[in-house]
């Protein structure tokens, strides 16, 4: 990656080297060097900040990535202002944008409104607020399937995400039959993926612990599918 971003630097091209620093970040971030994944971001979004006018979708769209790698970096790392402040950069290049932005070839990542409220819920689930990951998925006017027909499709990955996470959200309100249907969402999206996940069995492991009556055949059938065991 570092390869990547020194030979996007030396060919001029700035938003590829940007896009190349959002990945080294989402890394850094599994990594747990939360401090240094907010830093290289919010210096890389000022070597890329788009003019106030005259600014293509691409450069909207790699600056606005970095706000949300930045924005994630802060949420994990306890410093909920500067997540917000991020989270709110991120949404006004996302209106510059206007609908979900596909550049596979510059970016690799779809940008829009709808990709930065779904990586927005997220904040809310780290901190372990799943009442509101709950309110915004149902509420939140970004995340309703007709914004999603209007505005664009997230990135799959990014949409399979969302999914899992309300999932979650669901377990921890207690609303064990709502997460029940967004498991079966993700597995009928993505079920190869769903396997893989270690949300989708953790979360499957806290319905069987809540549950208090027999499973359901879903919720069998389910656990095994995840490899959970009861």
């Amino acid at each position: 990656m570092r390869g990547a971003i020194m030979d996007a630097r030396q060919a001029g091209d700035m938003l590829a080297a940007g896009s190349g620093v959002g990945c080294m970040c989402w890394l850094l971030v599994r990594q747990g060097r939360l401090d240094e994944a907010e830093q290289v971001a919010a210096q890389s979004m000022d070597a890329v900040e788009p003019k106030i006018t005259g600014a293509e979708p691409d450069h909207y769209a790699v600056w606005g990535g970095l706000a949300m790698e930045a924005a994630a970096a802060a949420a994990r790392n306890n410093r909920p202002d500067e997540a917000k402040a991020y989270r709110q950069a991120a949404r006004v290049a996302a209106t510059a944008v206007g609908t979900a932005h596909r550049n596979v070839s510059r970016h690799w990542s779809v940008f829009g409104p709808v990709t930065v409220a779904v990586k927005a819920l997220e904040d809310s689930l780290v901190i372990g607020d799943a009442r509101t990951v709950v309110r915004k998925a149902g509420e939140q006017e970004e995340l309703s399937p007709k914004a999603w027909k209007r505005l664009g499709r997230p990135s799959t990955n990014d949409g399979n995400r969302f999914t899992l996470d309300v999932a979650r959200a669901y377990t921890r309100t207690g609303d064990l039959s709502a997460a029940m249907d967004e498991l079966t969402r993700a597995r009928e999206a993505a079920p190869q993926w769903l396997r893989h996940q270690n949300g989708a069995a953790e979360t499957m492991q806290e319905i069987l612990g809540k549950r208090k009556r027999t499973l359901t055949a879903e919720m069998r059938e389910m656990a095994d599918y995840l490899g959970v065991v009861g």
